[in-house]
């Protein structure tokens, strides 16, 4: 009696098995060929740094959890293909990472969206997607219709600086000084802040540039920034022998002719040691102030047209202008751009231009005035790879 009560226990339990291994069966067949299904995005990282991401920048490794992921054929982050890494898929995670996403050029709706497909369909997730700032425009922080884009700001003035990733920001500097962000207001596009009311400690490098960093990354956005207390500093006199004062500009040339005749120097180019300073003086007693002063000879360069260098200050702002026109070098060509003329230390920075020259190596976005009279200057440029300036010597042309 005992046997038959047992392999009827038997019986039923192995019913039991089948019929649970026949819904289970039935359960996975259900699934096979359905669409993605996307629960959480985690960092790629060993535990405990795999952490829920709530945020998502390019590059970044991430793991995508969901169901029906094994047979993926494409991950979209912001409408952008990502990499996905084909060793690490199974049916419940894949592991991808970030594009690089254009942010001005993906529709808003679909910047925050990471979309996963495979043969039988497709499912989206929505997350914040971030890069470096953009800035595409500034405007007037007004009332309509005064809430106009701008192409100049001037200090105090508040503004609404327009583009994307903008949220957050860690610094907001203009010409290098910091506005106050604790006044800053966000939207979804845009920050409305304050330009600070005094540049007295601007970074002459940093002229017309609004700095903005975030935990992504920092750029520079050129715009006109207007301080009227600039037009104190632009009526030195040493502007007038550059350029001629505001609203005015002066050309000059290389001291040479095709001949390779020189008018108001021995030749175009002398040596120094790098002491050698403003007004042909020595700029540290005992200071390294050695001066090499030939006649034109052919190691010098070719005698011929170089081309010529436009310095002027714009007419009201003063804003300073360079254009060059490089001839008879492997770098010629037309550059145009800005410069700072430091009138404490008698230098001057040259930005976004090649100060005219006669092909040499030397290091040519900072000048050392060694003269400057109405109708010649000389520019002494620092040797890369030797302990002495290169003093090309200009006339007016």
């Amino acid at each position: 009696m005992k046997k038959i009560i047992y392999n009827r226990i038997c019986f039923l339990l192995f019913c039991s098995i089948a019929a649970a291994s026949l819904l289970l069966s039935a359960c996975e067949k259900d699934e096979v060929g359905a669409p993605p299904v996307i629960t959480e995005i985690r960092n790629y990282a060993a535990s405990p740094s795999d952490s829920l991401v709530e945020t998502l920048r390019a590059g970044q490794w991430v793991v995508v959890l969901g169901k029906n992921l094994g047979e993926i054929s494409q991950v979209n982050f912001g409408s952008r293909p990502a990499t996905i890494n084909a060793t690490l898929i199974t049916d419940q995670s894949i592991v991808v990472q970030v594009p690089s996403i254009p942010f001005d050029s993906v529709a808003r709706e679909k910047v925050n969206v990471v979309t996963v497909v495979n043969s039988a369909g497709s499912t989206s997730f929505t997350i914040n997607i971030t890069g470096p700032p953009i800035i595409s425009r500034v405007r007037n922080y007004a009332t309509a219709p005064k809430d106009t884009a701008t192409s100049i700001i001037v200090p105090g003035q508040s503004i609404n600086i327009v583009g994307y990733n903008l949220k957050n920001a860690l610094k907001i500097a203009f010409q290098g000084v910091n506005a106050d962000l604790a006044g800053a207001v966000y939207t979804d596009s845009s920050v409305i802040v304050k330009v600070p009311g005094n540049f007295s400690g601007a970074d002459p490098l940093l002229a017309n540039k609004i700095t903005y960093g975030t935990a992504v990354d920092t750029i520079n956005y050129s715009i006109r920034i207007f301080d009227p207390a600039i037009l104190v500093y632009y009526k030195d006199p040493i502007f007038t022998l550059l350029t001629g004062g505001i609203g005015k500009e002066k050309t000059w040339v290389l001291d040479i002719d095709a001949k390779g005749a020189s008018t108001k120097f021995k030749g175009p180019l002398y040596f120094s040691g790098v002491d050698y300073g403003w007004d042909n003086q020595c700029t540290k007693t005992g200071g390294d102030c050695w001066l090499y002063d030939p006649n034109y000879e052919s190691w010098m360069g070719a005698a011929q047209d170089y081309g010529t260098m436009t310095l002027g200050l714009r007419s009201g702002t003063a804003e300073p202008v360079a254009k060059v026109n490089q001839k008879g070098i492997t770098k010629s060509g037309t550059f145009q751009g800005s410069y700072f003329f430091d009138v404490k230390t008698k230098t001057i920075s040259f930005i976004d231009v090649v100060p005219l020259n006669t092909g040499r190596d030397q290091v040519w976005s900072k000048a050392y005035v060694i003269n400057l009279k109405e109708d010649r200057m000389q520019l002494g440029f620092k040797d890369p790879n030797k302990a002495e300036l290169a003093i090309h010597n200009y006339i007016r042309k």
